[in-house]
């Protein structure tokens, strides 16, 4: 049986972004970085991967960032990393734990920390003007800042005159507009299916309206609301995992740099749908790997592991 992998740092399957991370997680020097953004240039959906991959490593070993701040204080590259990493920071100190369950100083330097983030970010978009990849660290701002409607539209449309089908784009606006942050099950679906329907045969915006699907069935298990096998297996959700995977089939070309992310979603719910021949399918598409989230949302590692085997048995034989 193939094993499991499941990928913990932003860099995803993105081998090149991560051997660079790790270079400088060890000390190395910000030349590589420097120069992969530039390789990039705008290809703004792998940008996006690179700049969240070395805003993660920036926020836990800022060094290689003190010395690109030294050595090129003008470098657009360089704000756009550093706003990533500020924002990175600050959730860090935040936690992953719910709001219930976060303690007033861990929200007090959360705040803290997402103002000087929030500062980062607009001079990485007056430094960077046609790049949309700042835009999304300011999204995030949004959210956890729990700015006005009016502000976050506006840095919204700001991000899709850049780039209308910014994938990692769309996940931060939707983050905002669910339930859990700053809007609804209702804004959150409303936007979700807009994109989806909007978005062209396999662009990964088409898996919008299934990650919705897992914010909502997510909050109702945290609320009690509802057994969450009950949801995926009703008629509605059914379909609309049906279509995502119909436009986003699994030899979809060109290799968008945000399939491990789009397969996991979509693995993730053909295994709380008990469609497991077919999650079988996904997995080999993604080399048996999958993405941190979604899959941590049902238990990380160990229910992605249970969820693979599951898989693997449901696989035809002969």
């Amino acid at each position: 049986m193939p094993t499991p992998v499941l990928v913990t740092d932003a860099a995803l399957d993105d081998v090149e972004i991560r051997e660079i991370g790790q270079n400088l997680t060890l000390g190395g020097d910000f030349v590589p970085a420097a120069e992969l953004l530039s390789r990039i240039g705008p290809d703004w959906a792998r940008r996006a991967v690179a700049v969240t991959a070395l805003g993660e490593v920036a926020a836990a070993r800022p060094e290689w960032l003190r010395t690109w701040r030294a050595e090129q204080p003008e470098s657009a590259d360089r704000l756009v990393v550093t706003a990533a990493a500020m924002v990175r920071t600050a959730w860090d100190a935040r936690g992953a734990a719910r709001a219930s369950l976060t303690s007033g100083q861990r929200f007090a330097d959360f705040r803290e920390l997402l103002i000087e983030a929030d500062r980062a970010c607009l001079l990485a978009t007056e430094a960077a003007r046609d790049d949309p990849t700042p835009w999304v660290s300011w999204l995030r701002v949004c959210r956890g800042l729990g700015v006005p409607r009016d502000v976050f539209e506006a840095r919204w449309q700001a991000l899709c005159e850049r780039d209308p089908q910014h994938r990692a784009g769309h996940d931060a606006a939707l983050q905002y507009l669910c339930e859990k942050w700053h809007g609804s099950h209702d804004d959150m679906y409303a936007f979700a299916r807009k994109a989806a329907a909007e978005a062209p045969e396999g662009s990964p915006l088409v898996v919008l309206v299934v990650e919705a699907h897992i914010e909502y069935a997510l909050r109702m298990n945290w609320t009690g609301d509802t057994e969450d096998t009950a949801f995926w297996l009703a008629a509605a959700q059914q379909t609309d995992l049906d279509t995502a995977l119909d436009r986003y089939p699994v030899d979809a070309s060109p290799r968008h740099p945000s399939a491990l992310s789009d397969h996991s979603a979509l693995a993730y719910a053909l295994d709380k749908a008990q469609r497991w021949a077919e999650l079988g399918v996904r997995f080999e598409a993604t080399a048996h790997q999958g993405s941190h989230l979604p899959w941590a949302y049902g238990g990380g590692r160990v229910y992605f592991e249970q969820a693979h085997a599951r898989a693997m048995r449901a696989r035809p034989r002969g």
